[in-house]
């Protein structure tokens, strides 16, 4: 992630100050952090659907394995009695 120091944050307000306008740069901060906010809500919604799709993912390949461990299990004792 870039790093900006106070130099390039003073060149941004300086640009800001004179391409927007001194009594309009609140209005588009405000504007600005309700965007980045909007983001960081889809992005933290889109990271908790994938979470529950890898849970859900997971109990179900636990449950396929289990299966078949008890599958070759039962196998395996069947096996042994065919042989005794």
């Amino acid at each position: 992630m870039p790093q900006i120091g106070w130099s390039e944050i003073l060149i941004i307000l300086i640009v800001a100050i004179i391409v927007i306008g001194p009594k309009d740069i609140p209005v588009v901060i405000r504007k600005f952090v309700q965007i980045k906010n909007t983001i960081k809500n889809y992005a933290s919604s889109f990271q908790k659907n994938i979470d529950d799709i890898v849970v859900q993912t997971e109990k179900e390949v636990n449950k396929v394995v289990e299966n078949s461990l008890e599958e070759k299990k039962k196998e395996a004792k069947d096996n042994k009695d065919k042989k005794n």
